[in-house]
C-alpha cells in the first residue's frame, strides 16, 4: 500500500515536527496505571483526526501495536487511570477496519 495509510479514514498524517508535538501532548496526559503508561518510550504518534481530537498511536507492542486515544488537550495527567480513552488494536487491517477505511 503506498501513499498515506490513514487515505478515506478521516485521518492523516502530520509532519515529524507536529507528530513529536502530539507526542508530548499525550505523554503530559497519561496517568498512571492508563493502558498506555507502561509503554511512554516507546509510544509514536502516527496521524490525527481531521476533524477532532483523537489521534493513532503506534505503541511498541506485539500484542495491540495500534491504539486509538481520544486527547483531552489539558496538559496533564487525567485522575481517572481510564482517562484518555483508548482503544487498542491488534493490527493495522483491524484499525484500518473500525476506521471505515478498509
Amino acid at each position: 500500500m503506498g501513499g498515506d495509510p490513514y487515505r478515506g479514514t478521516g485521518f492523516w498524517q502530520p509532519k515529524p515536527e507536529e507528530r513529536a508535538a502530539l507526542r508530548q501532548h499525550l505523554l503530559a496526559e497519561l496517568p498512571p496505571g492508563h493502558v498506555l503508561y507502561p509503554r511512554r518510550d516507546t509510544l509514536e504518534v502516527e496521524a490525527r483526526a481531521q476533524d477532532g481530537d483523537d489521534v493513532i498511536v503506534r505503541t511498541g507492542c506485539v500484542r495491540n501495536p495500534l491504539a486509538l486515544v481520544q486527547m483531552t488537550w489539558r496538559g496533564r495527567p487525567e485522575i481517572a487511570p481510564f482517562l484518555p480513552e483508548t482503544t487498542l488494536f491488534a493490527s493495522d487491517d483491524a484499525l484500518r477496519m473500525q476506521l471505515g477505511g478498509a
